[in-house]
């Protein structure tokens, strides 16, 4: 996979849409930014630190079209890291997620294109650090056809060939067919019942290093909505399959499946959300999930924290998020913890629990300062190791015109890990100049 394609080709896309008369059509926020950033450890060393400052030249855009026939959401950045260090190569890095869907048959067929294109480590064990970087690419694309009447039971009917890719990591690459059945009936003005059919196959390109599977969930849906108050409860079974059974072991699994989101908004300003679902999961599967409509506009490429593997999981999760927000104040807290278990013992079974926080001020019209702090603790039970990782960020923004924003920040990132040679201390400090086209 060639590192720049689909950055690029989202970036094609962005400038294509700036021509006179694509307004109309389609709505393109974007941001062209540059950082100097200076950096007390840019290998995450635990001795001998390297000092290095960088430049970061990036672009960030959304794009969005609702249109009758066709709809779109892009969100996507490029950025380019220029070391000015003859001992590391300049790189380009992007990330991009969207969904393209456009409507055949109104109320009877339609063919969706997901894409998700994300930075992930190569090693999660080791710290992140040029080198340890590679890009995750996850598309989908396939039709739906809808069936029944508005007043009983309506539903659809899907099929989706997923393609997975990882630029270093070449067992996570596999192809897919997700076939998913889906029946709804509406019991009230406020509640709804679904049954859920879904079926996937994986077939890895690396027979010999990944074993294929078919993964099949059965499960009802409840949900209500509130003016204030909101819940959705999946309740059924999930079972992995292997297609090519090992001698001497069982060809799959069964286990409970159990998904709830319960939601309150107590007024206008706040809102409390929880979480918490046991269900058989993969990679793949959990980014093309994450592709939401509702992401803001990116001012950085992150490295993610996700095991780039072949191997499907149990996961046990919750999180709980509150959200507080003001013409001044922006609060939100979100805490969580989770439990994975790789299907034939794995290397990266852990139990992790941690937090975000994030906190903005808007002192005067013209400036705001805030901060982010991220806290996660990692007990990888096969390996006898524990790794405690904090990050935290303080910033401050002036809005020097409409267009026109100066941002200056520090952020101090840290590890410890139970593992000998494994803890790192980072600080870095960058100033960003950004442009704004609204």
């Amino acid at each position: 996979m060639r590192r720049p394609a689909h950055a690029a080709a989202c970036l094609a896309l962005a400038l294509c849409a700036l021509r006179p008369g694509a307004a109309l059509a389609l709505r393109v926020d974007y941001v062209a930014d540059l950082t100097v950033e200076r950096n007390d450890n840019l290998l995450l060393s635990e001795h001998d630190p390297l000092a290095l400052t960088m430049l970061r030249p990036g672009l960030g855009f959304v794009a969005r079209h609702d249109g009758p026939a066709l709809q779109l959401q892009l969100d996507g950045r490029i950025e380019q890291r220029r070391y000015r260090d003859r001992r590391f190569d300049d790189r380009i890095d992007g990330d991009a997620d969207g969904r393209l869907t456009w409507i055949a048959i109104p109320e009877r067929l339609r063919f969706e294109a997901v894409e998700d294109l994300s930075s992930q480590p190569v090693d999660t064990l080791a710290p992140d650090a040029p080198g340890n970087r590679q890009r995750v690419d996850v598309t989908s694309f396939g039709p739906t056809l809808q069936f029944g009447q508005s007043d009983g039971w309506h539903g659809d009917v899907g099929a989706r060939w997923v393609r997975s890719r990882a630029e270093v990591t070449e067992v996570f690459n596999a192809d897919r067919l997700d076939l998913a059945l889906r029946a709804e009936r509406r019991l009230s003005p406020t509640s709804r019942l679904a049954f859920h059919l879904e079926t996937q196959r994986v077939d890895f390109l690396d027979d010999a290093a990944a074993q294929d599977y078919r993964r099949t969930q059965v499960f009802s849906r409840w949900t209500r909505t509130l003016s204030r108050f909101d819940l959705v409860l999946d309740a059924g079974v999930s079972r992995l399959h292997d297609l090519r059974p090992r001698a001497g072991g069982a060809d799959g699994r069964s286990d409970p499946l159990l998904r709830a989101t319960f939601g309150w908004r107590p007024d206008d300003r706040q809102r409390l959300r929880l979480r918490l679902s046991s269900q058989f999961s993969d990679v793949a599967s959990d980014r093309l999930s994450a592709v939401s409509a509702d992401t803001g506009l990116p001012d950085t490429v992150p490295t993610g924290d996700i095991v780039v593997d072949a191997t499907p999981y149990l996961e046990r999760r919750l999180e709980t998020e509150y959200v507080r927000h003001t013409e001044r104040w922006h609060f939100a807290v979100v805490p969580h913890a989770n439990r994975i278990r790789y299907e034939g013992g794995d290397t990266f079974d852990r139990d992790s629990r941690g937090g975000v926080l994030d906190l903005a001020w808007r002192m005067r019209p013209t400036l705001t300062v805030g901060t982010n702090a991220n806290l996660d603790r990692s007990d990888y039970r096969r390996i006898d190791r524990i790794d405690d990782t904090r990050r935290v960020r303080l910033w401050a923004r002036w809005q020097r015109s409409r267009h026109w924003s100066v941002q200056v920040q520090f952020e101090r990132w840290q590890r410890r890990s139970t593992v000998p040679g494994q803890d790192a201390d980072q600080d870095t400090v960058g100033v960003t100049l950004a442009y704004r086209n609204r």
